[in-house]
């Protein structure tokens, strides 16, 4: 007991200074972004039964999220009880970075339980927090999906614990609740029951997780529910659903695996880690020398003892957690909170267990190495806090261009929108955003196509002018101009893309595709006479149909 009060009291302390540092880099100043509208707007125009039954509008009804829609809900209706204004979203901030923040609490009191080590235990909650790549959680409202289901999914795993080793009825229930909860959050908490059976493995043995086999039973009959509600009773077609994302499932496997081992370890979206690759930046050549020279010293340890068992654990556990992106071959920087937190916690415990064992570890070696990722992780976060400030900033003068223009755009064609700078996204679902800003409250009146969209990885290249020219009538060419601009279309990756984009209105051929494989220029053929079509360069609209 005293160690948990030391260990809370160090942690509020740390999370203190966190809350300043996030302040300072204008993370507060951080309003709705992407498809947050969308959402919010679905969350406050259903019914309790729509959000049990995934029948929300807007949004993909193979997606059980009743808990998430449940807390947008509550956060609008709070919103507008506390008097904030419509272009306010203070109260968001504060509410995901306290959700955030008792993530990371969670994970250190797991660590604290496990093996007793307060310096552990507070170091874990220090490095969920630090992690460039987790702080994206907080800026994108609508990524609060991770953080409840991250909090859901610790709280079934710490109270198997307790239950394993305490074998006290509250918290065999409190495991199976926090499980339900986890499921109505995310899919991901599908992996539940696994990875707390690889913890209780581990940490407890073999006769331990057989003793126990009852939470494990009650677990996977409950998935076994879930999957017949999904199916059965709520009518989702099974092989729809299987083809969701990609033409097969598993078909991306070896490239998702490749992609969550580096938003695992490095804190930078992938597609400036590669730009720094080839420019050879120094700052993250240090850090990767230092994080694999950590990591590989640790695997050798290992090897020279013989103890693979930790390198099996690692191994199985990062195989299940990632398996829900293997099987719909997605992943990005923001859906990485979870396995790595779990990762995390597993690796701690196992440097732990290699301690008490007296196996000899050069502890400064490793201290160094882990203060030197810290320190990148906290110079990371603090530039990506700024990407998503600076963004949110520039997708309001972009937006508030939009409604003053007095255009009627309801339907039309939007070419170019900024969607993306490097891990921050901006207003890249305009129909949301658009009818937000324009009725001041979350009603969708007008609907935009702007499913061709600009990425950009510096600033000038964010505000840079398209060129345009008409070729043919109802035929142009459309250039980017800016060094780091590109095109891209959401959920194409860099093969898919090379096909191009064809519906009803329009046709568009992407080519002259830069080092990092993204496009620089397109062909945009108009099919509809009728529709109207606009250019979106330097956050400004302009008609060209």
């Amino acid at each position: 007991m005293q160690e948990t009060r030391r260990f809370t009291v160090y942690v509020l302390i740390i999370f203190a200074i966190f809350t300043v540092a996030l302040g300072l880099a204008g993370y507060f100043q951080i309003g709705l972004l992407s498809d947050d509208y969308i959402d919010i707007n679905g969350a406050v125009h259903s019914t309790l039964k729509d959000k049990l039954t995934g029948n929300m509008p807007f949004t993909n009804s193979y997606h059980l999220r009743t808990t998430v829609y449940l807390s947008l809900q509550s956060s609008a209706n709070l919103h507008n009880i506390l008097g904030f204004a419509y272009d306010d979203f203070l109260l968001y901030r504060i509410q995901n970075l306290l959700l955030f923040l008792a993530l990371a609490y969670i994970a250190g009191r797991i660590i604290l339980y496990i093996t007793n080590h307060l310096s552990l235990a507070v170091l874990i909650s220090v490095s969920t927090i630090i992690f460039s790549n987790n702080i994206n959680n907080i800026c994108w409202t609508v990524a609060r999906v991770d953080l409840l289901c991250g909090i859901f999914y610790l709280l079934a795993m710490y109270f198997a614990f307790k239950y394993v080793k305490e074998k006290n009825q509250t918290s065999f229930v409190c495991s199976i609740l926090s499980f339900i909860f986890a499921l109505l959050t995310k899919e991901t908490a599908l992996t539940i029951p696994l990875i707390t059976g690889v913890f209780v493995f581990a940490i407890y043995g073999k006769e331990d997780l057989l003793k126990n086999k009852s939470l494990f039973a009650v677990q996977f009959s409950l998935i076994v529910i879930y999957i017949f509600y999904k199916l059965v009773i709520l009518g989702n077609d099974a092989g729809e659903m299987l083809t969701m994302y990609q033409s097969s499932p598993f078909a991306n496997a070896p490239g998702i695996i490749a992609r969550a081992a580096i938003a695992l370890s490095i804190p930078l979206d992938f597609l400036t880690l590669n730009l720094f690759l080839r420019e050879r930046n120094h700052l993250l050549v240090v850090y990767l020398a230092c994080l694999y020279g950590g990591l590989f010293y640790l695997i050798s340890v290992m090897i020279r003892n013989e103890i693979y068992k930790y390198i099996s654990y690692m191994a199985v556990s990062a195989a299940i957690l990632i398996l829900p992106n293997i099987y719909i071959g997605y992943i990005r920087t923001q859906m990485i909170l979870i396995p790595f937190i779990i990762l995390a916690i597993l690796l701690f415990w196992a440097y732990d267990h290699q301690l008490k064992n007296s196996i000899h570890i050069n502890k400064i070696l490793l201290k160094i190495f882990f203060f030197a990722a810290l320190c990148y992780w906290s110079f990371t976060s603090f530039e990506n806090i700024s990407d998503w400030s600076y963004s949110y900033t520039k997708s309001k003068e972009e937006v508030k261009s939009l409604v003053s223009s007095g255009e009627v755009v309801n339907r039309s064609i939007i070419i170019g929108s900024p969607g993306r700078y490097n891990q921050a996204f901006l207003f890249d679902n305009l129909t949301g955003a658009y009818s937000y800003w324009k009725n001041k409250d979350f009603v969708v009146t007008d609907t935009i196509n702007d499913i061709v969209q600009t990425g950009a990885l510096d600033r000038a290249s964010l505000s840079a002018p398209l060129d345009c020219k008409e070729t043919s009538p109802g035929e142009y060419e459309i250039a980017a101009t800016g060094p780091g601009q590109y095109f891209y279309i959401e959920g194409y990756g860099n093969e898919k893309i090379k096909n191009g984009f064809k519906n009803r209105e329009m046709s568009v051929d992407f080519k002259d595709f830069n080092i990092l494989s993204k496009p620089t220029k397109l062909t945009l053929r108009l099919l509809d006479p009728a529709v109207k079509c606009y250019l979106c360069g330097d956050f400004k609209f302009t008609r060209i149909h």
